[in-house]
């Protein structure tokens, strides 16, 4: 990798396996990386993450703890500085059921032990010159995965995050326009979250209600139940202390009906179920009040920004 500049990148290699450890990180000297730190445990990895700030992440996925638990929450802004950090996933078998949860966790690239080195400086390569654009789902975000949309789902618009493995291999970074980009990046997803998750209220009410009505309640059900009132919190929570209070507010009561709901089991107040179709309806029109949800998008962020500022 002579063409970068890479003395100062940082680098974790989490494995089991120190023989494994060891090799990699000769193997990745020799082309010029020396930040470079390893563990054989979750909780480390962790403390890496929140306090060494690294630019790429290598990981086996079976560490004495929930990996893809701890990559989702470094996604979703709940660990560490810098959410958009590189992320590739080692694995042993590369079956269903690992595949789904690896990707749901938000990592960049998937690689099948045993672990070429080769393969590997070709995969930091790629995230350097061509790391694909993020989306944000209600329950995802990290890099997009689709090959192509499906014809009838809705439009997700891509993030450009930043990315400090290529600024720093292009001699580019700098720390106080990462900070302000890494903000910037944040409340576009903030923003684009809540869109999503209005979205998903209307999903889950237009299954929920008829449900409820027609004596159909079963454990998917109650699984509904659990996701809205999940979601409409996390509403709350973003748009908190915000210029979108009243969007809050709304999300608010829809938390208070969704929270009854699942105290009553089987057997909801009727007044819950006619409001549910109509907090949905409300949430949905104000965020439509505007000519474009973009322009929403738009002043949820700034409003998100004052928020994150102060």
């Amino acid at each position: 990798m002579a063409k970068y500049q890479i003395k100062d990148i940082k680098l974790v290699v989490a494995d089991p396996n120190r023989q494994l450890r060891s090799s990699l990180k000769g193997v990745l000297n020799q082309h010029g990386f020396r930040g470079m730190q390893d563990t054989d445990n979750v909780e480390d990895l962790e403390e890496m993450i929140r306090y060494g700030h690294p630019d790429l992440i290598l990981c086996d996925i079976d560490l004495d703890g929930d990996v893809c638990d701890l990559i989702r929450r470094v996604r979703h802004n709940e660990v560490g500085a810098n959410p958009f950090v590189s992320v590739i996933l080692f694995i042993e078998e590369p079956n269903e059921d690992i595949v789904r949860r690896a990707s749901e966790a938000g990592l960049d690239d998937l690689q099948i032990k045993p672990v070429v080195a080769g393969n590997i400086i070709k995969r930091i390569e790629y995230l350097v010159e061509k790391r694909k654009p993020f989306v944000v789902t209600t329950d995802y975000v990290g890099p997009d995965r689709r090959k192509k949309p499906r014809p009838d789902a809705m439009e997700i618009p891509l993030v450009q995050v930043p990315n400090t493995l290529a600024d720093k291999a292009k001699g580019m970074f700098n720390p106080h326009k990462f900070k302000r980009e890494i903000k910037k990046a944040v409340w576009d997803i903030n923003a684009q979250k809540i869109e999503r998750h209005v979205f998903q209220v209307g999903y889950l009410v237009d299954r929920l209600v008829p449900a409820y009505e027609n004596n159909e309640i079963n454990r998917e059900s109650l699984g509904m139940v659990m996701k809205l009132l999940q979601t409409s919190r996390d509403i709350v929570e973003r748009l908190e202390d915000s210029d979108f209070g009243h969007i809050a507010d709304l999300a608010g009561t829809l938390e208070t009906v969704a929270k009854s709901l699942w105290n009553s089991g089987t057997q909801p107040k009727h007044k819950d179920l006619e409001l549910l179709p109509e907090l949905s309806a409300a949430l949905s029109a104000t965020l439509k009040m505007d000519a474009s949800s973009s322009s929403v998008a738009h002043k949820i962020r700034s409003s998100v920004q004052e928020k994150y500022q102060s």
